[in-house]
């Protein structure tokens, strides 16, 4: 059966706290994403005795870009932490509900008045004094009609019932309703024989079911998805208050790259990095901002760097790695970056880049291979994007029956492209696809999840768990 568990794998303390447990022996402790702006206000006590990020994590001295810890590889866990711990969310600010799709609340919304305002029918059928129906068959008068959106004056008398629509207030004297499919009503109208006894209550909507007025029904960090936005409409609230959407600008290297609307000759390839980082980009909720491709000149690409950092975000690809032609670490450090990530112990996507200015401007530098680049946005990026919008990114580990095999991994955790689906007997069932290595943006075709495997694990073979993560989480 579908089973998830947190990506970090969080478990629960008899006490209902958060206890980190890494996936690997010897990892630092897992911090949950939501309880890191407690642990930066210095609350981490209240949390978990142990609960404590490392010094590291804080924002470094300048010139940190040459410390050893920089240019070792380290765990995705320890990067997202790292990440996170720089990532604020951006200013409130206040807007029609009509046009808040997709934001991320800045502050609770509350109902203004009890909901439903009134007590009301959840049925078609007949208002009625449920002391009338103790025996059955019973014949009633039929006094009135109320539809939804209306209100009786008349008070039911004993003997009496009225037609009530789904939705309509319930009528003084009544204390129950009887569906219309249990009744037959007379040819002229003016009588009804209730066959079904019902007690008192009796398909009715109380008053304030739904909420009373000034409880909260939407906490701040909620995602006005289309349900939200009816839950606010709800609520009265006409106006919210939301979170900026980050800006994020993207910028590809490489002189190889040219564009997709042109056939590729001798070593080009087609840019499609621009592509998939722009519609990921725009699935987080945010705005993308394209630069274009800077090839592999020093001074182009310094000016689009410092073109880049005007967003809220930059994310580029390409030239982070130790070819002859990859600038983009020396440039970033003369355009002011601070590095905190240089290398991540994952495969693909070594070489990752997370840094940030004085301006708190965060950058992420990804590999240029398509892949690489895709693994690292969800990694790294989705969570960034969604705490800048004030809200946190649950990225769960589903475990998967495989299908296909993979070999055994090295000394860094493994992300292969799968496709998940559910297989008759309800099981979670993991695809490989065939694809030929992070270059191949065609092999990941219809992927919507990835394999994870840890460091140093054996050979799996069809049939075997397998944990995967989603990639439809952003």
């Amino acid at each position: 059966m579908l089973k998830a568990v947190p990506y970090g794998l969080v478990t629960r303390t008899s006490a209902g706290q958060s206890e980190p447990r890494s996936h690997e022996e010897n990892e630092p402790p897992f911090i949950p994403p939501w309880q890191w702006g407690e642990v930066r206000r210095g609350r981490a006590a209240t949390l978990h005795r142990s609960l404590t990020l490392p010094a590291r994590i804080g924002r470094p001295f300048a010139g940190a870009v040459h410390s050893d810890r920089l240019w070792r590889m380290i765990d995705v866990d320890e990067a997202q932490r790292i990440v996170l711990a720089q990532a604020e969310p951006l200013p409130a600010v206040e807007m029609l509900l009509a046009e808040a799709i997709w934001r991320t609340l800045a502050a609770p919304v509350a109902c203004d008045v009890d909901y439903p305002p009134f007590d009301r029918s959840s049925m078609d059928g007949y208002a009625v004094r449920a002391a009338d129906t103790m025996t059955t068959p019973v014949t009633l008068r039929v006094v009135g009609q109320i539809a939804a959106g209306k209100q009786s004056a008349r008070t039911l008398q004993p003997g009496e019932a009225m037609q009530i629509n789904t939705g309509a207030p319930i009528p003084c004297g009544a204390d129950a309703v009887v569906r219309v499919e249990s009744t037959e009503v007379s040819p002229s109208g003016e009588a009804v024989v209730v066959r079904e006894s019902v007690q008192p209550g009796r398909f009715i909507t109380r008053r304030a079911t739904y909420a009373r007025a000034g409880q909260t029904v939407l906490d701040a960090g909620s995602l006005l998805t289309p349900v939200n936005i009816g839950v606010a409409a709800t609520a009265g609230a006409a106006r919210v208050s939301v979170h900026g959407r980050p800006t994020v600008a993207i910028l590809v290297t490489g002189d190889e790259l040219i564009d997709i609307r042109e056939k590729p000759t001798g070593a080009q390839i087609r840019n499609s990095n621009q592509y998939i980082l722009e519609s990921l980009v725009r699935a987080a909720h945010c705005e993308p901002v394209v630069l274009g491709v800077a090839g592999d000149d020093r001074n182009l690409l310094r000016q689009r760097i410092k073109e880049g950092l005007r967003s809220d975000v930059l994310c580029i690809t390409g030239g982070i790695s130790m070819g002859a032609f990859d600038f983009v670490p020396e440039v970033l450090k003369e355009c002011g970056a601070e590095f905190h990530v240089h290398k991540m112990a994952i495969k693909p996507g070594r070489p990752t880049i997370f840094a940030t200015t004085p301006a708190d401007k965060l950058i992420f530098a990804l590999p240029g291979n398509p892949v690489s680049a895709l693994v690292g946005f969800h990694l790294l990026m989705v969570p960034a994007l969604a705490a800048l919008q004030g809200r946190q990114v649950v990225q769960p580990l589903v475990r998967a029956v495989l299908r296909g095999k993979l070999p055994a991994t090295g000394d860094r955790r493994s992300f292969c492209p799968a496709r998940a689906v559910v297989a008759a007997n309800g099981e979670c069932e993991a695809r490989v696809l065939s694809w030929h290595g992070s270059g191949d943006a065609i092999g990941m075709g219809n992927a919507d999840a990835l394999i994870v495997q840890p460091p140093r694990s054996p050979a799996v073979r069809d049939g075997d768990l397998v944990m995967l993560l989603s990639l439809d989480r952003v």
